[in-house]
C-alpha cells in the first residue's frame, strides 16, 4: 500500500515485488486521475502486469464515476468490467440510508470528542470518520 509516488520509488529502486499481487486498489480513483496521476497509475498497473502477469483484479472506488473514469478504467480492466454505483441517479450523489455530519472540534479535543461521536451516533453500527 502506498501513493503513486511512493511505489514508483520502490519500482525504480528495484526492492519491490509484485509477483504474488492479488488485486490493486486505487480510492478515490476520480481525485487522482483528476490531479493528473493517470502516467503514474498507467506505469504502476503496467509493472504489476509485467511481474504478474494478467490474474491479478483491479478495483477503483470512487464517489463519482464520471465517464472520463470509466473510459480510463477500461484501458486497465478486462472486459466486461463491473460498474457498481451506489448512489445511482441521485442529485446530490450521496446514499439516503447514510447520514452525515460535520462537527466542529478543537484539536486538542479530538481524541475525546471522538470517543462521544462513536458512543452517540454509532448505535452499534458501521461509522466512518473522516478528519
Amino acid at each position: 500500500m502506498g501513493t503513486c509516488g511512493r511505489v514508483l520509488d520502490h519500482i525504480e529502486r528495484g526492492n519491490i515485488d509484485f509477483k504474488e499481487i492479488k488485486s490493486i486498489v486505487l480510492d478515490e480513483a476520480d481525485q487522482m486521475l483528476k490531479q493528473g496521476f493517470k502516467e503514474d497509475i498507467d506505469k504502476i498497473v503496467a509493472e504489476c502486469k509485467r511481474q504478474k502477469g494478467s490474474e491479478m483484479q483491479i478495483c477503483l472506488f470512487s464517489a463519482t464515476i464520471p465517464g472520463w473514469v470509466r473510459q480510463v478504467a477500461a484501458t486497465h480492466m478486462k472486459p466486461g468490467v463491473r460498474i457498481v454505483d451506489l448512489a445511482q441517479n441521485l442529485k446530490n450523489k450521496t446514499a439516503r440510508q447514510v447520514d452525515h455530519l460535520a462537527i466542529m472540534c478543537p484539536y486538542q479535543n479530538r481524541m475525546s470528542a471522538l470517543g462521544d461521536i462513536l458512543t452517540v451516533y454509532g448505535h452499534g453500527g458501521k461509522i466512518i470518520v473522516f478528519t
